[in-house]
């Protein structure tokens, strides 16, 4: 470390600074020797001073997840958290402010010491601050909540509204980029029998078993849903008709292996349809639709396109 360095080091730990530059995304090292107050509060670990004081600091975490999103962008500038005091962590009127800096290419986190008479200040803002987790927290139940509304509850697969959500984008796509793009509608046969034999619990965990089946099968771009009472869809981008057909057959001859307590072997029909520029979403169900039918007015057990 040269004599600057070490200088602006020195200053820093007066001024009751921590600085951590930051070398990639959530990947930072502590510049220097940081002042006690952060290794009081961000215990150093055996291999030097603490490099992710966020991880005991929900505070910091919530500043964290914003610097990065901010250094993302690439734009010289700074922006602080505003005050706050850890729980417990620090005696008297002094509080803490983290800023996220980007300067000539340089990018950092600073934390600094406050140690002034604001404690009716520093109320009110540790006050606004468990607001703010509080927040986050409603925010990430919201999302968790969000998630499993778009899911059907019994097989785990996009519930029809978020299927009809997911068609319209790769409809969009498919325009937009010329790319191939299939849909597979399959329905289980004779389920109203099987139902009125052996009852409605065995038909759900059939319905169950097929759901499970299809995510492990489909691909990463492909999306499954289920459909309506006993029919599952399937999106396939960039599908080619002979592709969308042997997807079918495979599925045919998977689910026919599908083992489910001692009920007896399940099989489904497949229709298929390949997607025709500037088609409607409904003219595309149709179509599958119609090829569904074709196979369940025959033999049932296999795969036809329109």
């Amino acid at each position: 470390m040269n004599d600057d360095s070490i200088l602006a080091q020195d200053i820093l730990n007066k001024l009751n600074v921590a600085t951590l530059k930051r070398e990639g995304p959530n990947r930072y090292r502590v510049f220097g020797d940081p002042p006690a107050f952060y290794n009081k509060l961000f215990p150093p670990s055996k291999n030097g001073p603490c490099v992710s004081p966020w991880d005991i600091s929900p505070m910091l975490e919530t500043f964290v997840i914003d610097a990065e999103t901010f250094f993302e962008r690439k734009v010289e500038g700074c922006f602080s958290s505003g005050v706050w005091q850890e729980d417990g962590a620090i005696d008297g009127d002094i509080a803490l402010v983290a800023e996220a800096m980007s300067l000539k290419g340089k990018e950092a986190i600073i934390i600094r010491l406050l140690q002034q008479d604001f404690s009716d200040r520093a109320t009110v803002l540790n006050h606004a601050r468990i607001q703010l987790l509080q927040k986050r927290e409603i925010s990430k139940n919201l999302d968790h909540y969000r998630e499993k509304s778009r899911l059907d509850a019994l097989t785990g697969l996009l519930n029809r509204a978020t299927f009809m959500e997911a068609l319209l984008e790769a409809i969009d796509e498919s325009n937009n980029k010329f790319a191939p793009l299939s849909l597979l509608m399959l329905d289980v046969d004779n389920f109203k029998n099987f139902n009125d034999t052996f009852g409605h619990l065995a038909g759900d965990e059939v319905l169950r078993s097929l759901g499970a089946f299809l995510r492990s099968k489909c691909r990463s771009d492909d999306i499954a849903a289920k459909y309506g009472g006993e029919e599952f869809c399937i999106i396939l981008r960039g599908a080619s008709q002979e592709e969308t057909l042997r997807v079918g057959q495979k599925i045919c001859e998977g689910v026919r292996e599908i083992k489910v307590a001692s009920l007896p072997t399940i099989t489904v029909s497949v229709g298929c349809a390949v997607y025709h520029r500037n088609e409607s979403a409904e003219q595309l169900i149709k179509r599958a639709d119609m090829a569904l039918y074709d196979v369940k007015r025959s033999a049932k057990n296999g795969v036809a396109i329109r």
